[in-house]
C-alpha cells in the first residue's frame, strides 16, 4: 500500500510539474556543425548559447549505436549516456548545463557506430533586457534619500560650458556598460549616451531629470519631480543656474558576458561629486527650506 501511495505521490509531481519551456532549449544538429564529410572525425567552430539547455541531434543513415558525452573545460565529464542502437534520427533529452561566472566552455562528443562528431560550446548568461542604468555620480539615497543604488551626475555649468564632461554608464548595480556625456552650450544642457564599442545590447528608454536647485533635487527619482525633464540628446535650458543635479534614468539591454565589472568613480571624481553638492545645498538652502 505505501509503494502504490509513493508511486501515486510520484506520478502526481510529474504531472504537476511545469514544462520545459522550448526558448531555453539550444538544439545542435551534430552533422550541421562539423566541417567536413559524414563517416569521418568531426572538430567544429566553438558555438554560443545562452540557453539553460542542450540538445544534440543527429540524422542517422543507418542504425547505429550512440553515445553523448559532455566534459567541462578541466576536462571532467559532467554528462554521458549510451542511447542504445539509434535509427533515422537521433535526438538526446534535454541536457542542463551549469552556468559558472559569465561564460562556462563545454567539450561535447557524439559517437554513432563508427563516426563521431565533437564540438566545444560556449554556455553564456542570456541577454538582459528592461535594466535600469544611469550616469555615474553622486547617490541618489544621499540627495533625495530615496533607497537605491542609482546616482545623478552634479555639473559645474561654467566647466562644462568649456568642456564636455563624461562618465560611466552603469547599469543594474552590477555592470559599466558604456558612458555619457554631458555637453552645455549657450546656456542648454544635452545629455548623450552610448555603448561601449563591441558591447551586444541597447538603450531602450531614457529620461534626463534636472534639478537646478537643492529642493529640486530633494526630488529626483520621485514621481512629483518638477523641474525640467526630457529624453536624451534633446537641449534643455538651465536659466543660468551654476550649477545642476541631472539624473540620468535609461532602460536598457545588454549580454552580460561582454559587460564590465561597474567602476566606482575615482578618488578626485567623488570628491569633486561631493564638493558640487555641498555647494548645491549652500547656493539654494533657502529655497530647500522653504
Amino acid at each position: 500500500m505505501k509503494r502504490l501511495l509513493g508511486f501515486l505521490l510520484a506520478l502526481l509531481m510529474l504531472w504537476a510539474a511545469p514544462a520545459l519551456a522550448s526558448e531555453d532549449v539550444f538544439t545542435v544538429n551534430a552533422l550541421d556543425v562539423t566541417e567536413d564529410a559524414w563517416n569521418e572525425s568531426y572538430i567544429a567552430s566553438s558555438l554560443t548559447s545562452d540557453r539553460s539547455y542542450l540538445r544534440v541531434t543527429c540524422p542517422l543513415e543507418e542504425d547505429a549505436a550512440v553515445t553523448l558525452s559532455i566534459a567541462a573545460e578541466n576536462g571532467k565529464l559532467v554528462y554521458q549516456r549510451d542511447y542504445g542502437v539509434c535509427g533515422g534520427r537521433f535526438r538526446s533529452e534535454d541536457i542542463y548545463l551549469r552556468l559558472t561566472g559569465p561564460q562556462t566552455t563545454y567539450h561535447v562528443t557524439l559517437w554513432a557506430g563508427d563516426s563521431s562528431f565533437s564540438f566545444p560550446l560556449r554556455r553564456v548568461m542570456p541577454m538582459l533586457t528592461g535594466n535600469a542604468a544611469c550616469s555615474a555620480g553622486y547617490p541618489l539615497a544621499e540627495i533625495s534619500g530615496t533607497n537605491t543604488w542609482r546616482t545623478a551626475t552634479l555639473l559645474d555649468i561654467a566647466e562644462v560650458s568649456r568642456r564636455p564632461y563624461t562618465v560611466a554608464l552603469n547599469a543594474s548595480d552590477a555592470y559599466t556598460i558604456g558612458a555619457v556625456t554631458f555637453t552645455v552650450e549657450e546656456g542648454r544642457l544635452t545629455v548623450s549616451a552610448q555603448l561601449d564599442e563591441g558591447m551586444a545590447g541597447s538603450i531602450d528608454k531614457s529620461a534626463v531629470y534636472v534639478a537646478t536647485t537643492a529642493l529640486e533635487a530633494e526630488k529626483l527619482g520621485k514621481k512629483n519631480f518638477p523641474g525640467p525633464t526630457a529624453a536624451l540628446d534633446e537641449a534643455i535650458d538651465l536659466w543660468g543656474t551654476p550649477y545642476a543635479a541631472v539624473y540620468v534614468n535609461l532602460t536598457v539591454s545588454f549580454d552580460p558576458s561582454g559587460a564590465a565589472e561597474m567602476r566606482p568613480l575615482d578618488e578626485e571624481e567623488a570628491e569633486l561629486q561631493l564638493l558640487l553638492w555641498e555647494k548645491i545645498l549652500t547656493e539654494t538652502a533657502n529655497e530647500a527650506v522653504g
